[in-house]
C-alpha cells in the first residue's frame, strides 16, 4: 500500500471484507454504548476512578478483537509502574488509541479536546475519568490545564500520552511535532517515552467512516528520555531529538 495514498483509494479486499467493516463498526458502536453506561454507574456508585480504566481496557480489546487486528507491542519493559512518564507519540487513526490502551500495560492519561464531551455516553464517561479535558481554542488556559493536573498526579505512576502532532496524519507520514509534551516534561521533571505506531492507518483512514478491518498494529516504547535538570530553553532540541526517534521506529508500509 503506498502510504500516500487518501482514504478513499484505501480499498476493501471484496464485499465481504465491506460487510465485516461495516458489522465492526455496528458493533464497535454497540460496545461504545454497554461499557459507556456501565462505566457512568459503577464510577458514579464507587467514587472511584478505577471503572474507567478496567472498562476502558476491555472496551479497547473487544474493539480489536472484532476487527481483526494483532497488536505487536516491543518495549513494554521501558515502563517502570512506579514512575510516571510523558510518552509522546505519532498519529495516525482513532486506532492508535485502542490500540495503545489495549496492549500497553500502564495508567495512561491523555490529552483530550472538549469537543469529545458531547458524544452521548461516551462523553459522560470521559468527563467522569481521570483524562485531562482542555479547549484547544484557548492555548494558554489548556497549558495551565494540563501541567496542574500532571503536576498533581506525578507520584501516582502514571502516563500522559501527547499525539504530538496535533491531529491524525492525512498521508501515512510523520509530521511537524508540537512542544507541548516536551514542555511538560521540562517543566515536571518527568521522562520521556517516545512512541512509535505503525499500521493504524490502513484500517481507519482520516475521512472515512467503514472500518477496513484485519491486519496487523505495531507499537514501539523507545527508552526513556531524561528530563531532569535540562532547561526550558532545550525543548526545540528535546522535540526534534523525541520525533527522531519516534521517526526511527515508525514503519510507514507496515
Amino acid at each position: 500500500m503506498n502510504s500516500a495514498e487518501p482514504a478513499t483509494s484505501l480499498p476493501f479486499a471484496g464485499p465481504l471484507h465491506f460487510l465485516w467493516g461495516v458489522a465492526a463498526a455496528l458493533a464497535i458502536f454497540f460496545f461504545t454504548v454497554f461499557w459507556g453506561l456501565l462505566c457512568i454507574v459503577l464510577t458514579l456508585i464507587t467514587r472511584k476512578a478505577w471503572p474507567p480504566d478496567v472498562i476502558g481496557w476491555i472496551w479497547c480489546r473487544w474493539i480489536l478483537t472484532v476487527c481483526g487486528i494483532e497488536v505487536e507491542l516491543e518495549g513494554a519493559e521501558h515502563i517502570d509502574p512506579s514512575r510516571s512518564y510523558v510518552i509522546i507519540s505519532n498519529h495516525l487513526s482513532n486506532f492508535d488509541i485502542w490500540a495503545t490502551f489495549g496492549v500497553v500495560s500502564a495508567k495512561i492519561r491523555f490529552v483530550a479536546k472538549k469537543e469529545l464531551l458531547r458524544f452521548p455516553i461516551f462523553g459522560q464517561a470521559l468527563a467522569l475519568s481521570d483524562h485531562i479535558i482542555i479547549d484547544r481554542s484557548k492555548p494558554e488556559q489548556a497549558v495551565d490545564i494540563i501541567n496542574r493536573q500532571a503536576s498533581e498526579r506525578i507520584g501516582e505512576g502514571f502516563c500522559i500520552l501527547f499525539y504530538a502532532e496535533g491531529t491524525r496524519s492525512r498521508d501515512g507520514k510523520v509530521h511537524e511535532f508540537k512542544k507541548g509534551g516536551t514542555t511538560l516534561a521540562l517543566k515536571t521533571g518527568l521522562p520521556i517515552i517516545p512512541m512509535s505506531v505503525s499500521g493504524t492507518r490502513k484500517f481507519l483512514p482520516r475521512g472515512s467512516a467503514i472500518i477496513r478491518p484485519g491486519g496487523r498494529v505495531k507499537i514501539v516504547l523507545a527508552p526513556p528520555i531524561e528530563t531532569k535538570g535540562l532547561p526550558l530553553e532545550a525543548r526545540d532540541e528535546l522535540t526534534e531529538q523525541v520525533r527522531s526517534v519516534v521517526i526511527r521506529n515508525f514503519i510507514e508500509d507496515y
